[in-house]
């Protein structure tokens, strides 16, 4: 009566086993802080201001809002890393940021933006009137 006991202990405990032996990123980039962009995010700065002041700015939207969703579904207590400033306010920032940077990618833009976002973010879900 023991065996089948015994071969639902190892088809518990072999999912388990595998799982901890898995790999497990330490980050998201390599040692140095490289990973790619995709989509609009390796476009340039000047790109990305050439359209915008065409009002053809809406992939960068898009991909601005992707990146701050992941963000705020992977940064610990981090609700929204936008805190109180909408889309828009955001856009405007970046088009500071690559006024003065128009050889840097929208991405690395995008990440100097998160880092000044970051000490402001809602750290909690706001409570329903």
């Amino acid at each position: 009566m023991r065996h089948p006991t015994r071969l639902t202990m190892v088809y518990r405990l072999v999912p388990v086993f595998s799982l901890l032996c898995m790999p497990i990123p330490e980050s998201s980039s390599d040692a140095k802080g490289n990973y790619v962009a995709l989509g609009f995010g390796s476009e340039t700065c000047q790109t990305f201001l050439q359209a915008r002041s065409n009002g053809l700015d809406l992939p960068y939207r898009h991909w601005l809002t992707g990146y701050l969703t992941a963000v705020n579904k992977l940064t610990k207590d981090t609700v929204d890393i936008r805190g109180t400033t909408d889309t828009d306010g955001l856009l405007g920032v970046l088009e500071h940021y690559c006024i003065q940077y128009p050889r840097h990618s929208f991405s690395r833009a995008v990440e100097s933006l998160v880092t000044e976002l970051y000490p402001k973010r809602m750290t909690h879900m706001p409570h329903a009137p």
